[in-house]
């Protein structure tokens, strides 16, 4: 038992010693927050502080680029839905995981699995998530995307959406 342990941590403790899981774990707790559709209980994803530290430059980029093509459209919002999940219904979530899924071959990646109940009619269903991550030399890993399983072969790229939504 002990053995089997070890082995555990030994192969989650790379995500675990060098922030990756817990600054997608951070994002993954907003979402559940705001699920519950309860705004004295919203947690924002993009606030300055969480732009600056958070994500990286091409992200931010292509957030403020969206943002102000938006402002200039007249926009009252730049998402009309949780941009993490897609969620108009507000339903909220129930059982989370997160997966590293990083190879030495690939990006930096994490994969979020969140269960969704039934709700205002809808059925019960999951969502997932791609988080993928950089790093700039020896500073934290930042989300550079997030991309949402659309079906099998699609993904939703958030930040390509946000360069989308920063044309005129």
């Amino acid at each position: 038992m002990a053995c089997i342990a070890l082995a555990m941590l030994a192969v989650s403790t790379p995500a675990l010693a060098d922030g990756r899981e817990e600054l997608v774990r951070s994002y993954v707790d907003r979402i559940v927050v705001n699920s519950l559709d309860e705004p004295e209980r919203h947690d924002p994803y993009f606030t300055e502080s969480q732009l600056l530290n958070d994500f990286s430059g091409d992200f931010v980029n292509a957030y403020a680029k969206a943002l102000k093509a938006s402002r200039k459209r007249g926009d009252t919002t730049l998402f009309e839905t949780d941009p993490m999940t897609g969620d108009a219904n507000r339903c909220p979530i129930g059982k989370t995981g997160i997966v590293d899924r990083t190879r030495r071959d690939t990006r930096n990646m994490l994969d979020v699995t969140m269960d969704l109940p039934s709700c205002d009619g809808a059925a019960a269903h999951s969502i997932r998530l791609m988080f993928f991550l950089e790093k700039d030399g020896s500073g934290p890993y930042r989300i550079d995307d997030v991309l949402r399983f659309v079906e099998e072969g699609k993904w939703f790229s958030l930040q390509a959406w946000l360069e989308r939504r920063a044309r005129p």
